[in-house]
């Protein structure tokens, strides 16, 4: 319960985005999980249960890079949209500029 109590403080509107890390072997097992609120659950992915370091360091990493993409409502119809390499260095050289 304090687990979830936690997690639930990390995502405070739609426009938020977190991390939940379970760094506990207790919840790799399935009954300690089902005690978790639906929400955390529905986010849980068996593909992400019993990670090394290393590759829940780079779960992470990916997720972060998705989610710092910008947020085009108008060009895209509401999607995502990924930076290219020429993008950055046109940000890299305006922020030079500046």
């Amino acid at each position: 319960r304090q687990a979830a109590q936690c997690v639930g403080r990390v995502i405070r509107s739609k426009a938020d985005y977190g991390m939940m890390i379970f760094a506990d072997k207790r919840y790799s097992r399935h009954d300690k999980r089902s005690k978790l609120p639906g929400w955390i659950l529905s986010h849980l992915h068996d593909a992400h249960l019993n990670l090394s370091t290393d590759m829940a360091l780079h779960t992470a990493r990916e997720f972060l890079r998705r989610m710092a993409q910008p947020y085009d409502k108008a060009g895209s119809g509401g999607k995502k949209t990924l930076l290219t390499e020429e993008d950055l260095q046109d940000m890299a050289r305006d922020a030079m500029e500046m």
